[in-house]
């Protein structure tokens, strides 16, 4: 009698073992999985920050060119670079990551400027999505 009883806590203390070791696992996983979602949407978001300074830059040399397009009569200029050909973009650039979809830039003159070529305030903002 005392065999059969050591062979069934035997199996109690293997299963119990068992059940810990598969929920640290799974445990480790999740954690896993969740860091590495993390880190793909922080990527995506340095993506978009780089490509609106991409933007900047583009429309900076543009005025340190002068062949930037025409002032409306606010003496703004708004352009739009897209990753995919799309209505009410003015280019398209093909090397964004798929995360981006546009980017939007505008130069405007600051209050206290005046004339063509006075200070300007160039902002840029960068359209992005995350997809898990």
């Amino acid at each position: 009698m005392p065999k059969l009883g050591r062979k069934g806590i035997i199996l109690v203390i293997v299963l119990g073992i068992l059940m810990v070791v598969v929920t640290l696992a799974t445990v480790i996983l999740r954690i896993i999985s969740s860091q590495s979602r993390l880190t793909h949407h922080q990527v995506s978001r340095i993506q978009a920050q780089y490509a609106a300074k991409a933007g900047v830059v583009y429309a900076l040399e543009q005025l340190r060119k002068n062949t930037v397009a025409p002032w409306n009569s606010s003496g703004t200029i708004n352009f739009k670079i897209c990753r995919v050909a799309a209505g009410g973009c003015d280019m398209t650039d093909i090397t964004f990551p798929a995360s981006i979809s546009e980017v939007d830039v505008v130069v405007q003159p600051l209050a206290v400027s005046s004339g063509p070529y006075g200070t300007r305030e160039v902002k840029a903002k960068a359209i992005y999505t995350y997809t898990p």
